[in-house]
């Protein structure tokens, strides 16, 4: 089982700093969800489904690509 551990620098981190509370809370549930390698599938459906499978009524694919385009322009994700 992969062991993700967040380290308190992220407190002081300009990258999550620059994000809005509900991109950076979305990079959390994100990091939880990818494989070894830090990959995953970034369909709008797939991240909604897996990231926010309580929340399915709430969260739509709108706010998941909003959420998704802020933490690529602060370079904590890749897109391709």
């Amino acid at each position: 089982m992969p062991n993700r551990i967040l380290k308190d620098s992220v407190c002081t981190s300009p990258n999550i700093d620059a994000l809005s509370r509900e991109a950076e809370v979305f990079f959390y549930r994100l990091i939880v969800q990818c494989d070894d390698f830090g990959r995953m599938d970034a369909r709008l459906p797939i991240l909604r489904a897996k990231c926010y499978p309580l929340q399915i009524d709430k969260v739509t694919e709108k706010h998941v690509n909003a959420w998704l385009n802020e933490l690529a322009k602060a370079d904590l994700v890749t897109l391709y």
